[in-house]
């Protein structure tokens, strides 16, 4: 990954986790002015357990999509992940994202490029700042490539 794009991920470091909630297939974190969306393999960490995984997406009743574990979990306990700040931010040479607030969680966004699922070009995340005209900074991390586009803050 290009430097101006890690230095851009390190930016989160110092901000806030400020929401965080489930859209779609998707776990949105607002750390203003930046955001997170995590479409791939994410996982929300404390204390060794697993709090929050986007694997948990199996409709409870097969009706109601939001009757899931994910979405269960976020809301119950939204309020001891929320509220920590971004000691690190790292990106592993295969583009998965790690960041570690001081509140002990950690949020993992892992690429899933083994997967035969996967053959063609997926989001697995994408790191931005956001505006009206979504003429913001994007980083996109696909499942085999990473497009870095706008300019940095």
């Amino acid at each position: 990954m290009e430097e101006a794009a890690l230095r851009f991920v390190r930016n989160l470091e110092g901000k806030k986790l400020r929401h965080l909630c489930c859209e779609a297939d998707i776990l949105d974190f607002d750390f203003a002015p930046l955001a997170l969306h995590a479409m791939g393999c994410t996982r929300v960490i404390k204390n060794g357990d697993i709090l929050v995984t986007t694997l948990d997406y199996q409709s409870w009743d097969l009706s109601e999509s939001t009757h899931n574990d994910e979405w269960f979990n976020v809301k119950r306990l939204c309020s001891e992940i929320v509220g920590g700040t971004v000691v690190s931010a790292a990106v592993s040479p295969w583009h998965d994202l790690r960041l570690r607030l001081d509140n002990g969680v950690l949020i993992e966004c892992l690429i899933a490029n083994a997967s035969p699922h996967y053959q063609e070009e997926r989001e697995q995340w994408v790191l931005f700042v956001p505006t009206r005209d979504h003429s913001g900074t994007f980083l996109t991390a696909y499942n085999k490539s990473v497009d870095f586009s706008g300019g940095a803050m």
